[in-house]
């Protein structure tokens, strides 16, 4: 398959390409050019929040996969840092989705995260049927308005929308010394539920 991977070059987005790259046709977007030794990919480096950018970017694809993974040098300024990631979270992903759905593309996948349920008691067990209870702090907020986008498209247009919700992504080795962290999530592991999110039957949900 023809998949489009936003976020490419962040380590998630990297995990993602390594774990797909033997297998499908993969074109990267970022900002910034990732550090990737693969040979079958296209990168187009750029902004979501640009419409040509993401024009060219959605020609030709099968599935998109959007991570969510905000840029690797965001603003130091704490407001401007809050305004670009909502930026990217509300217009950025209902511009790149509308325009997918433009293209033709009918799956999409979305990099979400557990974080939007920390405000339930520790010892709730949280399924999929749990109502998010996101907190104002603005990584969990700009997650949480990417799943609405989400939901809205899967509600308006014939496409099927995966959200996936992660962990804390580490990679083992890195944290091997520290405490047990029940909502750590290995990057490769997170890698492989997208893969297996591209296997998924194609229906009009989320």
């Amino acid at each position: 398959m023809n998949v489009l991977i936003t976020g490419a070059a962040s380590p998630l987005g990297q995990k993602i390409v390594a774990e797909l790259a033997s297998n499908h046709q993969l074109r990267l977007l970022d900002n910034t050019i990732p550090d990737i030794k693969y040979e079958n990919f296209e990168f187009i480096q750029g902004s979501l929040v640009d419409p040509s950018i993401v024009s060219e970017a959605t020609q030709n694809i099968d599935v998109l996969i959007h991570t969510g993974e905000p840029p690797p040098n965001p603003p130091q300024d704490p407001l401007e840092c809050e305004q670009l990631l909502l930026d990217l979270a509300t217009r950025g992903t209902h511009g790149l989705f509308k325009t997918a759905v433009d293209m033709g593309i009918k799956r999409f996948i979305y990099g979400s995260t557990l974080e939007i349920f920390a405000s339930y008691p520790d010892d709730t067990y949280i399924s999929e049927f749990y109502k998010p209870l996101p907190t104002p702090e603005i990584y969990q907020m700009a997650r949480y308005l990417g799943e609405l986008t989400c939901r809205e498209f899967a509600r308006t247009y014939m496409v099927t929308v995966t959200s996936l919700r992660l962990g804390r992504l580490v990679l083992e080795e890195d944290v091997a010394d520290r405490d047990l962290d029940l909502m750590w999530l290995d990057l490769r592991d997170a890698a492989q539920a997208f893969a297996g999110a591209l296997k998924r039957d194609q229906s009009s949900s989320v």
